[in-house]
């Protein structure tokens, strides 16, 4: 409702300004003078309400509708002809000025808005991890001795081992809540990424070959070496495979690429899954958002803000033949860290 209040407001003021010159003598110099001088504020106040491309909007509107007037009342190029013409493109200068102010002010916000929320639900993260990790240590350990009294055939072995099996998914959650609540510590080094590809893809190995999923590397050995957190980058890269296979049906592949793009060393995950829904591509990098039954929500969201933390990018993109394809962009120029 505000929103169509504001507009409504910068409207009326330039059809209303507007009708003003059209129908004041133009012999009433004064008046046009102080006319043109009334544009700047629907400018202003679309660039403050609004942003960029509102208040561009706005300007080049009000270019539209002044212009025919000047050239009504042409004088073959006169001081005052100019100063006109002068006037219209500072409307637009203006709006682009206080239009890209007021978005990079916004963008500026909502990212500290965000990093607060992400702040405090670490903060909470910590907290509740910290006090499930005692207790699933006990249970785990307690499980481990009391099974050893059964033989595996005896419906209580196969409980526990239930139990067990439960009780390291609540510690690889929990292991994934640290990971995301703590600030990250990056020890970086000059690293080859083709071979933290390759012994990535040696851990994931299992899962494939589990999930009936082959995995296909295509490296490229002209790669410079890059500044990053080997064991950090081989978590991302684990994440993503694994992800990648958990995605693709039994029988279908999932490639591993490396290449060169522009200043960037990049790393693409492609599955043959079926896909992320659009409404969903900004959900998956928030924490707790899931669309497995097992996901704990925190794989992606602590992938981003690894490759962040490196001053890199992850970009999402749909495969033509289906599936999604995660592309990983780590800088290689030095001067970038």
């Amino acid at each position: 409702m505000q929103q169509k209040t504001e507009t409504a407001v910068v409207a009326l003021l330039v059809v209303g300004i507007t009708a003003l010159h059209y129908i004041t003598q133009i012999s009433a110099l004064h008046y046009h003078i102080f006319y043109r001088e009334l544009y700047f504020l629907p400018i202003i106040l679309a660039g403050l309400w609004f942003g960029l491309r509102r208040a561009l909007w706005t300007s080049f509107s009000i270019s539209l509708l002044y212009c025919p007037l000047i050239f009504i009342h042409w004088e073959g190029f006169s001081p005052r002809d100019f100063d006109k013409l002068m006037e219209v493109t500072l409307y637009n200068v203006d709006a682009f000025i206080l239009g890209f102010l007021r978005d990079r002010q916004r963008m500026e916000h909502e990212r500290y808005v965000e990093a607060e929320r992400l702040a405090a639900m670490g903060r909470a993260l910590s907290g509740v991890a910290h006090d499930m990790k005692t207790p699933l240590v006990a249970i785990g350990g307690f499980s481990k001795i009391v099974q050893r009294n059964f033989q595996e055939g005896d419906p209580s072995y196969k409980k526990l081992d239930i139990v067990l099996q439960q009780t390291k998914r609540l510690e690889s959650m929990v292991k994934e809540m640290l990971d995301f609540s703590r600030p990250l510590s990056l020890n970086r080094s000059k690293e080859d990424l083709n071979k933290i590809v390759e012994d990535s893809l040696t851990v994931t190995g299992k899962m494939a070959e589990d999930s009936k999923v082959t995995v296909k590397s295509h490296l490229d050995r002209g790669l410079p070496l890059v500044s990053v957190d080997p064991m950090r980058m081989e978590q991302v890269v684990i994440n993503l495979v694994n992800n990648a296979v958990q995605s693709s049906p039994p029988g279908q592949t999932v490639v591993v690429n490396t290449s060169r793009m522009n200043e960037y060393a990049a790393i693409e995950v492609i599955d043959c899954g079926c896909g992320i829904p659009v409404e969903h591509r900004e959900e998956i990098f928030t924490p707790f958002f899931s669309t497995k039954k097992e996901g704990t929500g925190l794989g992606l969201p602590i992938v981003k803000k690894i490759i962040e933390s490196h001053n890199g990018r992850l970009e999402l993109l749909d495969n033509p033949e289906g599936g999604v394809t995660f592309t990983v962009l780590l800088p290689t120029n030095d001067a970038l860290f």
